[in-house]
């Protein structure tokens, strides 16, 4: 069986609120032999009324903005120290959102894992803010491990699947994972049939019949599945459940007592992701142990965010001055009154909305 190579483990930390991840890293990187390096986004946030950052004070040898990145670089290592770790490894991205800095931080470093934690926001305060572990299951280059308090060991692991191909690389991924820490495999598959009521709401339907047919398809689809990986030396053992996926597979963890789940993504986004959602990132949210999210398209996301760098510095080149742009020698018909108004604008588009405005000016 092929041997899991993980080099670089990154850390997304906020030194005031979440450093719980560190520790779970370094048992990781223990095991794997890897480095772990500690990376803090941060936001200069300013209220309501400011539309200009304020600007250096005569006798101040530094800037408002250098004075917060110097507080939070000391703080980030202060912390590195803490949990023994060279300050090297530590670094300060600015940019907002958070979770789009830490996945080009990812890609450019390159990380091999990323192992983060949640603030735990919930209802409202959950829909408006979001949670950057989901985002970062959703947008992550490589694989993440959203880690929450339990053993450090891990001898348990639930893999969900539903017999497709991303659904097969997450299996083979949490092999070579398991094989590492001789763990036990639990693969799971969910048979989920809709609700039974009738389209006036107050009948039900009876699919028991239906349930017992797919749960045997399942099975026999199960042992097709499974047969397409190479498990080695690792004991698995496999189970079906009838009812929704993400309510079973946290179940089920809680059940076994399993240390950790392993869950591939199928990389929807757009309209397609809002309305359907993703089972890793409910699982994330709901699971009470650590869940580790596998990307599916990882070099799809990897080129995404290539581009949006390329992008990004093309963007930020400075356009041309007016005065270059070169404009066609005039004609003497061309020498009207309108035709000399409508060329006092680069975009004559937008001389429609100032008609009345001009009408009422004196020309020059």
């Amino acid at each position: 069986m092929k041997k899991l190579t993980v080099g670089q483990i990154l850390v997304p930390i906020d030194p005031l609120l979440s450093i719980e991840a560190i520790q779970p890293a370094k048992n990781l990187a223990q095991r794997f032999g890897a480095s772990v390096h500690l990376v803090h986004a941060h936001w200069f946030d300013y209220p309501a009324g400011f539309t200009a950052l304020p600007g250096p004070v005569p006798g101040w040898p530094i800037t408002v903005h250098q004075q917060v990145e110097a507080s939070l670089a000391a703080r980030v290592k202060e912390i590195a120290r803490t949990f023994e770790l060279p300050s090297e490894n530590c670094h300060l991205r600015a940019g907002a959102p958070a979770f789009d800095e830490i996945c080009r931080f990812a890609h450019e470093l390159p990380a091999d894992l990323i192992v983060t934690s949640t603030h735990g926001y919930g209802g409202v305060k959950h829909f408006f803010l979001g949670s950057t572990a989901e985002r970062l299951v959703q947008y992550a280059p490589c694989p993440v491990v959203v880690s929450r308090k339990g053993r450090p060991t891990i001898d348990k692991i639930l893999v969900p699947v539903d017999f497709s191909r991303c659904s097969l690389d997450g299996l083979k991924y949490a092999i070579q994972f398991a094989d590492q820490f001789a763990a036990k495999l639990f693969i799971l598959n969910a048979v989920y049939l809709g609700k039974p009521y009738t389209s006036d709401g107050f009948a039900m339907y009876d699919l028991s019949a239906l349930e017992r047919e797919e749960r045997k398809n399942a099975e026999q689809q199960m042992l097709r599945f499974v047969r397409q990986a190479n498990f080695g030396r690792v004991r698995f053992e496999t189970a079906i459940r009838v009812g929704k996926p993400v309510d079973h597979i946290t179940a089920f963890a809680k059940e076994q007592g399993v240390d950790l789940i392993i869950t591939a993504t199928h990389g929807w986004s757009g309209f397609k992701h809002v309305l359907m959602g993703s089972t890793a990132e409910q699982v994330v949210r709901r699971a009470k142990c650590s869940v580790l999210a596998v990307p599916s398209h990882a070099k799809t996301r990897a080129e995404q965010l290539t581009a949006q760098k390329r992008r990004t510095l093309q963007t930020s080149c400075k356009r041309p001055p007016r005065l270059a742009l070169k404009r066609k020698p005039l004609e003497t018909e061309q020498l009207t009154r309108k035709y000399q108004r409508a060329q006092l604008n680069v975009f004559p588009e937008r001389r429609m909305t100032n008609k009345f405005r001009e009408s009422h000016l004196s020309w020059r």
